[in-house]
């Protein structure tokens, strides 16, 4: 089964039609169905169970190994360990697969918005970008009250974003989703170890965020994970299906986090193509000019996020980054983690199609 699925997954096209908006989809709502009618995360605390077995079984296995090994045996016990662990390695993979990660191979949805991407962005065309973003976040800003963001609820973001999804989908059938399941993190500090804001948890098909990081962040970060639980599993593609769904919302909150997430992107790739080419007064003189550009209360916005997490980056795990990255790699992404950034090559498509 595992060669099966090694091999069917050189064929992107087929595992779009046949997993991604087949199988996995069949599996993803019985998932939701299954974990949807609680609050609670039944993803984190299932995880928790899975390290402290996984503890338990290495304790145990050292045990066995100290008192069961000797000279005489240990070539044998090592093959018969070795064996068991290709096994279980090989069984999870199955797993694994067959739940979530066939997503990563499925063909680019760029047909079914009809994109015509690049491969790569130019320091003009994120120069570009970078002007019309912070256009669109003056006027956005202006329009929504400090009263509506310090009163808005969670469960009202979780609620938006899924009707928000709903409307778009008129526009865009392939968006839609049956009973889509956001739920609040029961251990939100572990995102300051292992640096996330939410994660999709493909063994019970719940989207699980944190809710102690600026509510800004949140609008934006819901709609990402929501498409996750569609079978967008590539950061990029889950961050473009969140723009698209942003950008055609009614809701200016929505609106404004992704523009600030965007902005975010868009500058900092422009000036690290600045930086490569060593020009560091155009640098000087890029950041000055955005921060000019920019009204002062979106500035005042950027920095309360930014300040959230300089006050939690000496817990992050260095470990957990270079794992993370790694894993996207395996699944596709080159980029790793960068990936997420690639969402911007989508968005200039997206823009030059529809005139936005």
């Amino acid at each position: 089964m595992a060669l099966a699925i090694l091999v069917f997954s050189f064929f992107p096209q087929a595992v779009s039609t046949y997993f991604s908006f087949g199988l996995f989809q069949y599996i993803g709502l019985g998932l939701r169905s299954l974990t949807g009618g609680t609050h609670m995360p039944i993803g984190e605390y299932l995880y928790l169970i899975i390290i402290i077995v996984l503890i338990i079984n290495i304790i145990l296995s050292l045990y066995q190994l100290k008192n069961n090994i000797n000279a005489e045996n240990y070539r044998t016990y090592l093959l018969c360990f070795g064996k068991y662990l290709t096994l279980k390695l090989v069984q999870l993979y199955v797993v694994f697969m067959l739940i979530w990660g066939l997503n990563y191979q499925k063909s680019s949805p760029a047909k079914s918005f009809n994109l015509k991407m690049d491969t790569s962005y130019t320091a003009v065309q994120l120069d570009s970008l970078s002007l019309k973003l912070m256009e669109e976040l003056n006027k956005t800003r202006q329009i929504i009250s400090d009263s509506l963001i310090q009163n808005r609820k969670v469960y009202q973001v979780f609620r938006n974003s899924i009707l928000d999804y709903s409307q778009v989908e008129k526009r865009f059938p392939q968006l839609h989703l049956d009973k889509p399941v956001l739920k609040a993190a029961a251990f939100p500090i572990w995102g300051d170890y292992l640096g996330y804001l939410a994660f999709y948890q493909p063994i019970t098909g719940e989207a699980i965020l944190r809710t102690d990081v600026p509510l800004l962040t949140l609008p934006y970060t819901s709609c990402h994970e929501l498409a996750h639980q569609m079978g967008y599993a590539s950061e990029a593609e889950s961050n473009f299906i969140a723009f698209v769904v942003a950008t055609e919302s009614s809701d200016a909150l929505l609106r404004y986090s992704m523009l600030l997430q965007m902005f975010t992107y868009c500058q900092s790739e422009h000036l690290a193509l600045i930086a490569k080419t060593g020009n560091f007064e155009k640098w000087k003189t890029i950041v000055n000019r955005n921060k000019a550009k920019l009204d002062p209360v979106v500035i005042a916005d950027r920095k309360k996020i930014k300040d959230f997490f300089i006050q939690r980056q000496q817990l992050l795990i260095p470990a957990s980054t270079s794992l993370y990255d790694q894993f996207l790699q395996w699944n596709k992404q080159s980029k790793g983690i960068k990936s997420y950034d690639e969402v911007l090559l989508w968005v200039i498509a997206y823009k030059n199609q529809n005139g936005k």
